[in-house]
């Protein structure tokens, strides 16, 4: 059942389930906060490959999915999680926007106003997500912001690799990220979720799937503060990206 349906079904059966308590899930918000930075990688590798037509593609069908899984997040919503809700929605209704036009992919030139916009408007879903107070489903929800972290790495390593500017602290007063610490902090993760899902069979097998994938896109993140050293931009954004559809399909089967 592709992720279309199954979330129009989700949102109806919600809305006609007389009495029930609905929540939020956990694990889905936190599909929605890897999918923002995965917007974010899309909008840069629209300029590293010359607005090509299968990347714009690509990342109309992740921002159209990102729609669906808020449909269902406001199906699911609780009286109390409704303003969350609408204000996720509307924080994606910004990105959506601010993603499908990248001046230095179709124009040729470097908007800073366009790379800071895509920076803010990535960190107000994750923002939104990060302070939600929820009660719904938390299946798989370690491995969904493994998931999380894992994007925001490679929507970062998009950027650097894009234009030099267009790292996260444009426009938004942070600081330049630390790959290695980043990097290290990922392989913590993996390794513990690897020994705590080992008796589970599905989710051990996407945690090999990501290893494995992991494990060769792992060698280039020393060399993303050398100007000198070749950067694998295509290949980090195919492989992140695989990943994170194995995890979205292990945490909505």
């Amino acid at each position: 059942m592709n992720k279309e349906i199954r979330h129009g079904l989700v949102a109806a059966l919600l809305l006609v389930s007389a009495g029930a308590q609905a929540a939020m899930s956990a694990t889905e918000l936190a599909l929605v906060q890897a999918d923002a930075w995965r917007v974010r990688m899309g909008f840069h590798l629209l300029s590293i490959r010359g607005d090509n037509p299968e990347d714009r593609a690509a990342l109309k069908a992740l921002l159209a999915d990102g729609e669906q899984h808020l449909d269902a997040l406001k199906a699911q919503a609780a009286p109390d999680e409704k303003d969350t809700a609408a204000q996720l929605e509307a924080s994606w209704d910004a990105l959506d926007q601010r993603a499908l036009d990248n001046p230095l992919a179709s124009l040729g030139y470097a908007d800073y106003s366009a790379m800071s916009e895509i920076n803010t408007t990535t960190l107000a879903v994750d923002a939104l997500v990060r302070k939600a107070e929820v009660a719904g489903d938390a299946t798989y929800l370690d491995i969904a912001q493994l998931s999380v972290a894992m994007q925001r790495l490679a929507s970062e390593y998009a950027a650097l690799a894009a234009f030099p500017s267009a790292g996260l602290k444009t426009g938004t007063g942070l600081q330049s990220m630390d790959f290695g610490a980043e990097a290290r902090a990922i392989d913590e993760s993996l390794a513990s979720l690897k020994s705590k899902y080992a008796g589970d069979e599905q989710a051990r097998d996407v945690l090999a799937f990501i290893d494995q994938r992991w494990a060769f896109v792992r060698k280039s993140i020393p060399g993303m503060d050398d100007p000198n050293t070749q950067k694998i931009p295509y290949l980090f954004y195919r492989y992140a990206t695989q990943m994170a559809e194995r995890v979205s399909d292990l945490a909505q089967p």
